[in-house]
């Protein structure tokens, strides 16, 4: 699977109950973790419940002088879930005191005609302009990959809430998404007029910069997903190297070894 879809490395846990998954991957997520990173690791963390399994089964003040940034940052009031955010502050009491967390501010509430500006005004503040560059130069972003269904209500649930049903993201040709950024079959980001109502609120690491991330020395982006129902959006993350290592389950892994060569899917999508 590594030489077959270009990746750094991966960890495959068991297949085994679908309500463990997530959990068990969280626990191979944290060892993972643990073995790569050192003092003074610079890490960024997106949403979603694997990544709070993983923070969960984290060990207490192992690595010093870790920086973790949150990789976007959403404005919607009504809902709360698992964001980045959050799972920021979570991390950190891993670790502190020796240890430095962020957060970013999103507050774009205003009519979807005036965003742009609002977006503009926010990032010309000195003080989130500089969390935001920095989110861009961590070392380790850590990925959540979700699916489009009941089964991951996160995203969902933000879309439909600003207007966009599942059944409407399927119509558009959406199986996953990476840090808030839809995605095809293929790894190619959508772009829809009727998804601006949620794209344009987050400010957030463009899934771009994740791919750019995976082609520079010493940096990785772990995707961390499992579960049969996730497999057509691991496979388009996988396609369009959004990330460089993969954490996922048994099932999923043969699954994805066992087809045709997406290799050449690559070559004639990112590279012309």
């Amino acid at each position: 699977m590594i030489d077959q879809y270009g990746l750094r490395d991966a960890v495959v846990i068991p297949s085994g109950q679908a309500s463990d998954v997530k959990e068990e991957l969280g626990i191979a997520t944290a060892r993972y973790f643990e073995k790569i990173a050192g003092d003074g690791v610079k890490v960024g963390l997106s949403c979603g419940y694997t990544l709070y399994y993983m923070i969960k089964h984290l060990r207490e003040g192992l690595i010093k002088d870790l920086k973790i940034y949150p990789l976007s940052a959403e404005s919607t009031l009504r809902l709360v879930d698992l964001f980045p955010n959050t799972l920021v502050g979570m991390m950190a009491a891993k670790y502190r005191p020796d240890v430095t967390a962020y957060a970013l501010h999103a507050q774009l509430i205003g009519p979807l005609e005036e965003i742009d500006r609002e977006r503009q005004l926010l990032l010309n503040r000195p003080e989130i302009r500089k969390i935001y560059e920095e989110a861009h130069e961590v070392d380790v972003a850590m990925v959540g990959i979700g699916a489009v269904g009941p089964e991951t209500p996160g995203f969902c649930s933000i879309a439909e809430h600003y207007g966009v049903s599942p059944q409407k993201l399927t119509a558009m040709k959406v199986v996953g998404e990476i840090n808030y950024q839809p995605f095809d079959g293929r790894g190619h980001l959508v772009h829809q007029d009727e998804l601006e109502g949620l794209t344009k609120r987050v400010i957030a690491v463009a899934a771009e910069h994740l791919r750019d991330m995976t082609r520079q020395h010493g940096k990785l982006v772990i995707g961390v997903a499992g579960g049969r129902y996730k497999l057509e959006a691991i496979r388009g993350a996988l396609l369009g190297r959004l990330c460089n290592v993969l954490i996922t389950d048994e099932e999923v892994a043969q699954a994805l070894v066992h087809e045709s060569r997406p290799s050449e899917f690559y070559t004639e999508d990112l590279h012309g």
